[in-house]
């Protein structure tokens, strides 16, 4: 896998609340942190992304409508 190198400026409180973190030894270094956080970040991103293309193809499976699905959801939400 190639490597690429970057430079990102940050605010001062923003490193200096990742620094508390490298402290504390939550994470070794700042690069372990900020690459730990862009991975989870992109990961979170491709989850949603499924799923809301796993609910359209549900939708479009079962010939729901927008308004059909909002319906399910307030009936399922008054049935509790």
């Amino acid at each position: 896998m190639a490597i690429a190198m970057i430079q990102i400026p940050f605010q001062e409180e923003l490193l200096q609340q990742i620094d508390r973190f490298v402290e504390r030894k939550v994470v070794p270094s700042r690069e372990s942190f900020i690459r730990t956080a862009t991975e989870m970040y992109v990961q979170r991103k491709r989850n949603w992304q499924n799923l809301f293309a796993y609910g359209e193809k549900l939708a479009l499976d079962n010939n729901l409508s927008e308004e059909d699905v909002m319906n399910e959801i307030k009936a399922n939400r008054y049935s509790k």
